[in-house]
């Protein structure tokens, strides 16, 4: 796809960010984007066939960065020889602090993901990262010793899903860096007293 500019280009993408953070995915409207743009709507369908294209050429890089990251931490925190140690607490915080460095690199495209995506494929894409952390929980569980069963499926996955609603608070509520890196600390220091918990009693029934 060619652009009449750089400066063209970014003054789109400037001003469909804009746009897309105020009003939301649904609401917003190639006409008012054009308009902030100084470009007619005709000019603005040379360069994007719809908002869709926008919305994607906006947060796919974003998203897809924040996935991979995602998974290598995930398979960094798998090196470790026991996740009840406080090794494992230092490896798991360093992995969360670099996930809420990039979200904080990224933030006004994490809000877009997070926020104003619904319409979008990228409306499920925590579902993505749930299952990533779904995978991580089992390997976790399996590797301690611990006897996974049809009943441990449905915690498996709320202790998933609530991870990510924790990271994502961070953002959507707007807190800075350096709230976000307290906040989640706390949370790490309850996840991981629950689970060393969990996994030690298990291997006190051996």
């Amino acid at each position: 796809m060619g652009y009449s500019s750089k400066d063209t280009y970014e003054a789109i993408m400037n001003c469909a960010k804009d746009e897309f953070l105020e009003k939301g995915f649904q609401k917003a409207s190639m006409r008012r984007i054009a308009e902030k743009a100084g470009l007619t709507t005709g000019a603005m369908y040379n360069h994007f066939k719809n908002k869709e294209m926008i919305f994607e050429a906006l947060v796919g890089d974003v998203a897809e960065g924040l996935y991979k990251l995602f998974v290598s931490e995930h398979e960094l925190c798998h090196e470790l020889d026991s996740y009840i140690e406080d090794e494992a607490f230092d490896t798991m915080s360093d992995s969360t602090n670099k996930i809420i460095d990039y979200m904080f690199d990224n933030y006004e495209i994490m809000k877009l993901i997070l926020s104003s995506s619904h319409g979008t494929k990228y409306e499920h894409f925590g579902e993505r990262l749930i299952e990533v952390e779904e995978m991580s929980t089992r390997k976790m569980m399996e590797k301690t010793g611990y006897k996974i069963t049809a009943k441990d499926e449905f915690f498996i996955h709320t202790m998933a899903s609530s991870g990510m609603v924790n990271t994502y608070e961070v953002v959507k509520h707007g807190l800075t860096r350096e709230e976000a890196y307290y906040y989640m600390e706390k949370i790490q220091k309850f996840y991981y007293a629950g689970w060393n918990e969990i996994l030690n009693q298990e291997l006190k029934l051996k």
